[in-house]
């Protein structure tokens, strides 16, 4: 179950195998000046995962609605040469990710909840 909360859309690559190998969530430019184009919410482990903003200055909020303190939550952000370069460990409904320090451009949040993981391809601006 996906849904977004904001103006765009899904962009989904398979292989020959028909197994899904990318997804991409492509911004519409007909969005409003004034709109909140920001964030966006994912199904994970029956747990909705939101993430925002997207594009980021470099703070990026990781929501899990419905957390639990049995939950187990682990956000990994990867720079463009694939290097680990943030490793944490979610213990809250919020986690706030900083990578102001970082240059910008696109990075990789791999967030593992309960032993399901997704990818988000973040933009740092």
């Amino acid at each position: 179950m996906f849904s977004m909360t904001v103006v765009g859309q899904i962009s989904y690559s398979y292989d020959l195998a028909g197994n899904r190998v990318k997804r991409e969530i492509v911004m519409s430019s007909l969005a409003p000046k004034n709109s909140l184009v920001t964030g966006f919410t994912e199904v994970l482990a029956k747990k909705n995962i939101r993430i925002y903003p997207n594009p980021t200055k470099g703070h990026l909020r990781v929501e899990v609605v419905g957390y639990d303190s049995t939950d187990k939550c682990l956000l990994q952000v990867f720079n463009a040469t694939g290097a680990l370069i943030i490793n944490k460990k979610a213990t809250l409904p919020f986690t706030e990710i900083n990578i102001t320090n970082q240059p910008n451009g696109i990075y990789l949040l791999l967030i593992t909840l309960n032993g399901e993981n997704t990818k988000w391809k973040i933009i740092k601006k």
